[in-house]
């Protein structure tokens, strides 16, 4: 796959705004197993598949966190093992959406990911872009994906 902004921003932004989410996937929610339901399940996705490229969103640092709960009551559907979607799953150390937008804001504003934000930047805008840099960080991507691959 390539880098695709905007669809993983629909991905996570269909319960607060169900509107982008009708008209990037034609007038219909995506299919529920696809959907965004669960923390650990697209962390799972994300760390364990190169393929997806997803990255957080300035919402998962912003309470109260409202994208993450279905406060619009819409069907979203059921997945192939039975679970109707609703709110996300949140990991078991955060209380409600609140709590977890909250204490992610409080680890991104620490003084470890302050001393660590030169590293992100070399892998995004830097030295660990490309080549063997990259293949080192393991920061690779569709080679569609960079600038000047298509004329």
């Amino acid at each position: 796959t390539h880098y695709s902004t905007p669809a993983y921003v629909v991905f996570f932004l269909t319960r607060a705004a169900p509107e982008f989410a009708l008209h990037f996937h034609s007038g219909r929610f995506d299919q529920p197993d696809r959907a965004f339901s669960s923390i650990r399940e697209t962390w799972n996705q994300v760390t364990e598949h190169s393929s997806d490229v997803k990255e957080l969103i300035p919402d998962f640092y912003t309470p109260p966190g409202d994208f993450l709960t279905n406060s619009l009551g819409l069907d979203l559907g059921t997945t192939q093992a039975g679970d109707r979607l609703s709110d996300v799953e949140l990991p078991p150390w955060a209380s409600d959406a609140r709590d977890f937008t909250s204490k992610l804001r409080q680890a991104l504003e620490s003084d470890h990911v302050s001393a660590s934000l030169h590293l992100w930047i070399d892998l995004i805008f830097g030295h660990s872009q490309r080549g063997q840099a990259a293949a080192k960080a393991n920061n690779l991507f569709h080679p569609m994906s960079y600038e000047g691959a298509v004329d």
